[in-house]
């Protein structure tokens, strides 16, 4: 019991804790002991995977048998991450012998329910009720004699546990309130980044948790952690300037780098530009790259400090080993993911420039931007409706919208056709003809007002949506968006160019004519995302370029269509230096149909002209050729770009 690294490693859980303890871990078990022994705070920030969790564990155990705590609570990021602590300390008082050994008090009244908890209300000594409590989410420990226990009344333990994604406040178990908390991970990954979340779990922290004390009496707190990003709280409580009383400490895995790394050319740059042409090739383990590591290990280490030492290596079923040092772990991970990810994950170091730059936009905000007319009306002021459709073999989605000519915008209706009469069986043929009967029935419907322009998905059974386009009386086309890296071809009379788009004449499978268009999908997204971020009232006016659904009365009517409008969204990532990359992320891909259909109406807006901003009027200068003009095939002026 003096020692408590001979308590975890030496004899009671050796078989946990098989590797030597380094410095990391034997800061928190020193973090762990002085605030059980004196109050106060204290925050630490270790590296990912290190074994911080596994500590938490043990010592909890530790402390509680040394007398040192008598109501300890352990919180985690969710209240299933704390329910795993608490599991934890119940198998290991249940079923270790050789604690039962030499801490009967503690373990034999337990063993004594036969794993039935009903049983505690009864149970006695010589007559005297132990009082025992042992359900899924608390326990009080058994009230021995005198006689028959050691100086210790481990009676007078117990415990619960929370989840920061819970109700924390009022424990207090026959007047016992707590008396140590070990907040363990008190973030997801998710939350770290959610300036609300950040906010709510910073004053369950400061309020609720400081809280459960009783009065006038100093609740001791520990957390351990990883950092994340430089707003969050792990981030805030580990910086001595922001949060002082709690003490932080911030550990990294890489103490100090060896000299190869800082230079610019130097091994380990080779080694990771080795392990990664070795990966393309097929070889995900980078034997090439590992074996260059074993020729010049001594010098690729040279000057390099290591937090702890251990690592695993896994045998291969030829014999081959994958890894020989942690300094290969390391760079392995840097080189699969980023130096900035290694700094966040195992540094503690997140990046300045971490944070993804992205639209404040939710979908409950979509649901509020109501245009103030109801379901398919006209609002006067709409110059253009448009539709878009996203087919599907058991669903297809469409977007009606109507604009003015400056961008604003109304959803005038949504929803949902089905092709009827297919089986999980059924034919290509079956599946094409319940498709083309679909949509032809779809468009054939009478709405209020008429579709200007209409663009339909023909990503899927192409040759029945050309059939259809066909058959429909109307000016209803076929698109294909791109997979990415958007980019419009020269002008040429099958090649008509628009504002991020453009349409090509080809041949459907009977020689028929059919222009098939093809918009930037991710840029038109992103557009519509920007007018439904705008307030779509300034005072009695509609703002302009801004968008907004129409009126119903159930409150959770828009709910789906609007989740499905945040479903997907444009991020700029921070890259090394002051870059940022654009990447289009999709979020909740089961979800995400009406936000292209969506997309495919605004690109047909803006081939009817239908812009944010003007266009300059051509200044008239001296050619020696005059701009081409192109003939529109279907009667209707194109807003041709010149280039």
């Amino acid at each position: 019991m003096a020692d408590p690294e001979l308590f975890l490693r030496g004899t009671y859980l050796s078989s946990r804790y098989r590797r030597p303890f380094g410095k990391l871990h034997f800061a928190i078990i020193d973090a762990l002991l002085e605030v059980a022994k004196n109050g106060g705070k204290q925050a630490i920030a270790a590296p990912r995977g290190r074994g911080k969790t596994e500590i938490v564990k043990g010592m909890l155990l530790y402390l509680i048998c040394a007398g040192l705590v008598k109501f300890p609570i352990p919180i985690g990021q969710t209240t299933s991450h704390a329910e795993k602590i608490y599991k934890d300390f119940r198998k290991k008082i249940a079923l270790n012998d050789l604690l039962a050994e030499d801490f009967p008090e503690i373990c034999y009244p337990i063993r004594a329910l036969e794993g039935a908890p009903q049983r505690a209300a009864k149970q006695h000594i010589d007559g005297q009720l132990t009082g025992v409590v042992w359900t899924n989410d608390a326990l009080k420990l058994a009230t021995v004699p005198p006689q028959y226990r050691g100086p210790i009344d481990y009676g007078l333990v117990n415990m619960e546990f929370r989840g920061l994604d819970a109700a924390i406040r009022g424990v207090n178990t026959d007047g016992a309130r707590p008396d140590f908390i070990i907040i363990d991970d008190p973030e997801t990954r998710e939350s770290a980044k959610s300036e609300s979340q950040i906010h709510d779990r910073t004053n369950a922290l400061e309020q609720d948790i400081a809280g459960l004390a009783g009065e006038d009496e100093e609740l001791a707190q520990v957390i351990l952690t990883t950092i994340q990003n430089r707003k969050c709280i792990s981030f805030q409580y580990t910086d001595p300037d922001q949060k002082p009383s709690w003490m932080g400490k911030r550990f990294g895995w890489v103490e100090k780098w060896p000299d190869e790394w800082l230079k610019e050319e130097g091994m380990w740059h080779t080694y990771m530009a080795m392990r990664a042409q070795d990966q393309k090739k097929g070889d995900r383990y980078g034997r090439t790259a590992t074996q260059y590591f074993l020729e010049n290990e001594k010098a690729m280490i040279f000057g390099g400090e290591l937090l702890a030492d251990n690592f695993k290596a896994k045998i291969l079923a030829d014999g081959w080993q994958t890894v020989h040092s942690a300094w290969q772990v390391v760079f392995n991970a840097i080189s699969d993911t980023s130096y900035d990810a290694f700094c966040t994950e195992y540094q503690n170091d997140p990046p300045e420039s971490e944070e993804i730059q992205t639209l404040d936009l939710t979908h409950a905000h979509v649901a509020s931007c109501k245009s103030g007319v109801k379901r398919q009306v006209k609002p006067d002021w709409v110059e253009v409706v448009v539709r878009g459709v996203d087919m599907g073999k058991s669903d297809c989605w469409f977007v009606d919208l109507g604009f003015a000519k400056n961008g604003t915008g109304a959803v005038l209706d949504y929803g949902k056709f089905h092709p009827y009469g297919l089986a999980v069986g059924s034919s290509h043929e079956a599946i094409e003809m319940a498709m083309l009967n679909a949509l032809v029935t779809f468009a054939s419907n009478e709405t209020p007002y008429q579709i200007d322009y209409a663009l339909i998905d023909a990503g899927y059974k192409t040759d029945a949506i050309y059939e259809g386009c066909h058959r429909i009386d109307s000016n209803y086309f076929p698109v294909k968006g791109p997979d990415g890296n958007y980019r419009q071809p020269q002008p040429k009379d099958s090649v008509k160019l628009f504002h991020e788009c453009h349409c090509n004449l080809i041949k459907d499978r009977d020689g028929r004519d059919v222009w098939l268009f093809h918009p930037n999908t991710e840029y038109w997204k992103n557009w519509l995302q920007e007018r439904l971020v705008c307030d779509p009232w300034t005072g009695q006016s509609r703002t302009p370029g801004s968008m907004a659904l129409f009126d119903v009365d159930d409150i959770r009517f828009h709910t789906q269509f609007a989740k499905s409008m945040v479903s997907e969204r444009l991020e700029h990532v921070p890259l090394p230096g002051k870059a940022l990359k654009a990447v289009w992320n999709v979020v909740d891909r089961s979800n995400n149909h009406w936000l292209d259909a969506a997309g495919y109406a605004c690109a047909a807006a803006s081939c009817l002209g239908v812009r944010l901003v003007e266009e300059p009027k051509p200044i008239a200068i001296e050619r020696k050729t005059q701009p081409r003009r192109f003939v529109n095939p279907w009667g209707r002026p194109f807003v041709a770009r010149e280039r």
